[in-house]
């Protein structure tokens, strides 16, 4: 039995500008970045690298979520009324357009700055996991992804028989067993929290590189694939289905292609190697020994001038006369 919870915002000015919602997700982020930096050294990257492109992954992360969220997601707009979201960051973000935006973002900045993507993959997906886990905390307390009624014993108590529903009362959540349904949000803070922790027992064991990321690939693309089922149908505002998949689920089944070509390539990495060409962090290289150069053969010696060779013929004839 989870309860509904009904969080209010912090008004500014009257106005409620601060949301439960956009605190997790703050928190997620800040969190996740401290992490990936932390990965970072590990794997032996530049801060101020890795904090550059934590930046560009997360803005244009943010950027093609939400172009996804209006174009893909939201059909029963008119291209008119679509334009005016597209002008409006709080008319929805797509969770998969974001993923497909912060790859993009690292992508082009790795290629612009002359880095290697892997490494950086890696070190962002270290930290995914647990601001993951944030975001989609916040995607609960906002009841943003309802889904089916269920009976399941971690279905959360809606108080009411619609997926979106107001608050009942003045308190901080709602209790009742009769519109009880599926939650996606809690569903993915379970999944991302469970993968966070296996991530932290991991590290203890010095994983290659490349191996978070290639993690977090193959676990989530099943998970979002299977979870994308119980969300609510034939309703208005539900997710779009496209041969009777949502947009997410043909997204996730990349994402699994894409999860396998990485443990390929991973796999191929020496075991404990913390760097992609085998190195640790702070060593170098071991330079190659030069070969020792072949014996030349002695010169000639050539003999020592007598005084009589330095001297001019003239005086040389000289001295042969007898005394």
């Amino acid at each position: 039995m989870i309860p509904y919870l009904q969080i209010p915002s912090i008004p500014i000015f009257d106005r409620p500008m601060i949301h439960p919602f956009g605190i997790l997700v703050a928190t997620g982020i800040l969190v996740g970045a401290s992490l990936t930096v932390r990965r970072g050294r590990q794997l032996g990257l530049l801060e101020e690298n890795v904090k550059n492109m934590i930046f560009w992954t997360v803005f244009t992360g943010f950027v093609v979520s939400h172009f996804v969220d209006v174009l893909v997601y939201q059909n029963d707009l008119t291209w008119t009324q679509k334009l005016q979201a597209l002008a409006d960051p709080r008319s929805g973000l797509s969770s998969m357009g974001g993923f497909a935006g912060a790859v993009l973002g690292l992508y082009v900045w790795c290629r612009r700055n002359n880095e290697p993507v892997l490494p950086y993959a890696d070190s962002l997906a270290y930290g995914l996991a647990t601001g993951w886990m944030f975001g989609r905390l916040g995607c609960f307390v906002a009841h943003d992804h309802p889904g089916s009624e269920t009976t399941f014993f971690l279905g959360v108590d809606y108080p009411c028989p619609v997926p979106h529903c107001l608050n009942v009362g003045d308190g901080l959540y709602y209790v009742g067993e009769r519109f009880r349904r599926h939650d996606l949000g809690l569903y993915e803070a379970i999944s991302a929290a469970s993968l966070a922790g296996f991530y932290f027992i991991s590290e203890r064991f010095k994983p290659r590189v490349g191996y978070f990321v290639a993690a977090i690939a193959t676990f989530y693309g099943p998970v979002r694939f299977l979870l994308d089922y119980l969300r609510i149908d034939k309703i208005r505002g539900a997710d779009p289905r496209y041969l009777g998949l949502t947009p997410a689920q043909y997204a996730a089944i990349a994402v699994i292609a894409i999860g396998i070509a990485l443990i390929v390539r991973v796999s191929k990495i020496p075991a404990g190697a913390i760097r992609a060409d085998g190195t640790q962090p702070g060593s170098l290289p071991t330079p190659a020994t030069p070969s020792p150069p072949a014996a030349e053969a002695p010169a000639a010696e050539t003999p020592a001038a007598t005084p009589a060779a330095d001297k001019p013929a003239t005086e040389a004839s000289e001295s042969k006369k007898p005394s």
